[in-house]
């Protein structure tokens, strides 16, 4: 992943991925995203931000979740509770399905400052939740299932819900947490289908379709109408 920086569009990611067969360029909350193939020509990709550059500026960006005393922001193993103290520091801690988030009693939340500790915060913690919970999910899908895997990672993929290589390495993005529990499920049983079938054939599809009770495509699509902008 790189970044470059447009005067009119702000900060560009560009992600690479080996799937891809096109140039694909996505308005996101802060940001512009422009996924390409691997390898791809960074000048080419310059070329093509500007060809698609009024278009892009024409699309009023979504806002970001904006975190507040007020928002309840919930997760598949805790909801968060954010509070002002009289500390002069952030301090966090997940007692029985909370995240209590405490800020310093000062605190301006319109500050985009404040905004980026806050969701550094619940990013920390989405990871360190996703550790035990994808875990455990994963390791009782694939027992019922009659998979093996070889190695489960935790990473934090705003493109990709999870993926396996040949050697049966596992990864899941830490934002399956935001998921629906079946959906973050769908995701594992997906990703434990590829240690047997390794592309998307007819053969996979079977697969998928024998462990999700025949709705892998209907689960599929489900999927894909998330989008995680916050």
């Amino acid at each position: 992943m790189s970044e470059i920086f447009d005067k009119d569009l702000g900060r560009i990611v560009i992600i690479e991925n080996s799937r891809a067969r096109r140039l694909i360029a996505r308005r996101k909350v802060d940001f512009v995203q422009v996924t390409i193939p691997t390898s791809y020509p960074i000048e080419k990709v310059k070329d093509f931000i500007e060809e698609v550059k009024p278009r892009l500026l024409e699309i009023k960006p979504k806002e970001a979740l904006h975190f507040n005393e007020n928002v309840k922001f919930q997760t598949l193993t805790f909801s968060t509770e954010i509070s002002r103290s009289s500390l002069q520091n952030y301090y966090s801690r997940i007692k029985d399905g909370v995240l209590y988030i405490s800020c310093p009693v000062n605190v301006d939340f319109n500050k985009q400052e404040t905004q980026t500790v806050l969701r550094r915060i619940i990013e920390n913690s989405l990871r360190m939740e996703a550790k035990a919970y994808l875990s455990e999910r994963l390791r009782l899908l694939a027992q019922k299932h009659g998979f093996k895997y070889s190695a489960l990672k935790i990473n934090k993929s705003r493109t990709r819900w999870g993926s396996c290589s040949s050697s049966g390495n596992i990864n899941l993005s830490i934002y399956c947490m935001l998921l629906p529990s079946h959906l973050a499920d769908f995701v594992i049983l997906h990703e434990l289908c590829h240690t047997v079938e390794m592309n998307h054939g007819t053969n996979f599809w079977r697969l998928l379709d024998r462990v999700t009770a025949n709705r892998a495509k209907a689960l599929t699509k489900e999927l894909k109408a998330i989008k995680i902008d916050w």
